[in-house]
């Protein structure tokens, strides 16, 4: 019989920025894919436990039913066979929620600096060339803000937390968060630059042995447990600081009390009670 795994339902805010809205809406999307993904095989794997039973129940012939038991043996269950593809399914999970995660802040950037254009300090150098383009100070301020946020999505993530800090006094993450993001960040790297092998640089900045030099990080199910209600959590936070602080205006965007129920990528399915493999912007 499978069995549930049960892990506490994140809270979705009902209102922030357009940045937040879109975070949240593609972070249902990805654990709506991992979940359906992961019930899918459990759901083909039980009718087929059942479509077998019926036709060893029905077998016209003793030789028939041993045939039918023998063969059934030898069958490799679509479980077993999402399990042997667990660390590249981890991966594009991990990496799609990094990549929103990174994409929020950009974005939160940029309605901070359209919304509050005195916070693009004078500094911040304008070409006469730009200026003379644009028939509205409007439309010149979302350029310069568009540069600014492009510029700034360079920087790597510990520069990117030190200006949120700088510019509008405002913390990414707490200290405990901010080490399980940066931990996560960096594994997105890896995956993405390196095939998730470990390399000198993350081994370096992540306190490794440099006997994982060259092996493969093996990803499990812990890493989306950790991160997907943290991200959830953060830009929640980061969100309504933001608001309240820089008064930059929000959005109302309540999600069905339906949706917040399939929100949860690791709440799957698994049998035997083995567990399953779970469910741009500036780089670490």
């Amino acid at each position: 019989m499978a069995k549930r795994r049960r892990i506490p339902r994140t809270k979705i805010p009902q209102l922030g920025t357009r940045a937040a809205r879109e975070f949240f809406e593609s972070w249902k999307e990805i654990n709506r894919f991992f979940h359906w993904l992961i019930h899918m095989v459990g759901h083909f794997d039980q009718a087929g436990e059942r479509a077998h039973k019926v036709l060893v129940e029905t077998a016209r012939s003793d030789a028939e039913r041993q045939e039918l038991v023998d063969n059934w043996k030898t069958r490799v269950p679509l479980t077993e066979q999402l399990k042997s593809h667990r660390q590249f399914l981890i991966e594009v999970i991990l990496v799609r929620h990094i990549e929103n995660y990174l994409n929020y802040l950009s974005g939160l950037l940029y309605e901070v600096f359209t919304q509050r254009p005195e916070t693009l300090r004078s500094s911040d150098r304008v070409e006469l060339e730009t200026v003379f383009r644009h028939d509205s100070i409007e439309s010149l301020v979302r350029e310069v803000a568009e540069r600014k946020v492009e510029s700034l999505s360079y920087s790597s993530f510990a520069d990117l937390c030190e200006f949120f800090v700088d510019r509008f006094k405002l913390a990414v993450a707490s200290d405990a968060d901010l080490a399980t993001l940066i931990e996560m960040i960096e594994i997105r790297n890896i995956s993405v630059h390196n095939r998730c092998i470990v390399s000198k640089r993350f081994a370096s900045r992540m306190g490794t042995p440099e006997t994982t030099i060259g092996k493969r990080m093996e990803l499990g199910i812990d890493h989306l447990d950790k991160l997907v209600p943290l991200l959830a959590r953060r830009v929640s936070v980061l969100d309504a600081d933001a608001r309240k602080r820089l008064k930059i205006r929000g959005t109302r965007f309540a999600l069905p009390e339906q949706a917040n129920r399939a929100l949860q990528p690791t709440r799957a399915a698994e049998p035997n009670g083995q567990r399953e493999p779970a469910g741009s912007g500036p780089r670490g």
